[in-house]
């Protein structure tokens, strides 16, 4: 088992920790980073950094009616085919190409229902040629059962990412945990104003334990000492 732990990257966060390896660009989702700011990423980040590129908004939520550049809000919401999604998925391919990402993350919203139509889109946008050699990841957020969000992932050949600490509340029951090459958490915490406690973090490290690989991204209220907090009780285990 090997576990890179990171951070999304927020405002807040101006300078890289040499002991957290995974960096979210997660700006992504509502706007573009210059190709000069990427190459200056790569160039200041610990050796070892591994970033994650972030899929727009724009193009992962159905109801999305903002115009991206000069592509129609209408030809991109949702998924929907054609020359303006293609051209998004360049930009994010040259996006990862300047911070030598090998992921890519898909976060769709609420919006993003589960249904028969929406399966469909995504299946074509995560098997686009275009995707050759990047890896993506899904967390689906809203109405998503654990079992059906893990059943599409495997017919489609994503990553799910969830958050071991989320409660399935209202949600069905978690499916049965097998072990992976590759896992993806993103941890929110049940309490979002706290840091989360050692007994937390003893709990992440449990769901960890079946993967060979898993990227750990602390996306709480203070995402950088919850996951130092994390390397010190993961050691001390």
């Amino acid at each position: 088992m090997r576990i890179h732990v990171g951070v999304q990257h927020l405002s807040s966060i101006v300078r890289f920790h040499p002991e957290l390896e995974v960096v979210e660009l997660t700006r992504m989702m509502h706007g573009r980073y210059r190709e000069a700011t990427l190459r200056r990423l790569a160039e200041s980040a610990p050796e070892g950094s591994r970033f994650v590129v972030a899929v727009p908004q724009a193009i992962a939520d159905p109801e999305w009616d903002r115009p991206t550049g000069d592509v129609p809000a209408a030809s991109l919401r949702g998924f929907a085919p054609g020359p303006g999604l293609d051209a998004q998925i360049q930009a994010l391919r040259r996006a990862a190409g300047l911070v030598r990402a090998q992921t890519v993350l898909v976060r769709t919203p609420v919006a993003f229902r589960p249904t028969a139509k929406n399966v469909d889109l995504l299946g074509q946008f995560a098997k686009s040629p275009l995707w050759k050699n990047l890896r993506l990841a899904w967390q689906a957020d809203g109405l998503w059962e654990p079992a059906r969000h893990q059943a599409v992932c495997a017919e489609l050949g994503l990553i799910p990412v969830s958050d071991p600490l989320a409660l399935p509340a209202g949600r069905g029951a978690l499916p049965p945990v097998t072990g992976a090459d590759f896992a993806y958490f993103r941890v929110r915490g049940a309490t979002p104003s706290r840091l989360i406690p050692e007994l937390g973090h003893l709990d992440l490290l449990e769901a960890c334990r079946p993967h060979r690989r898993v990227f750990l991204v602390f996306c709480t209220a203070n995402p950088v000492q919850d996951a130092r907090n994390f390397l010190q009780n993961a050691n001390l285990s």
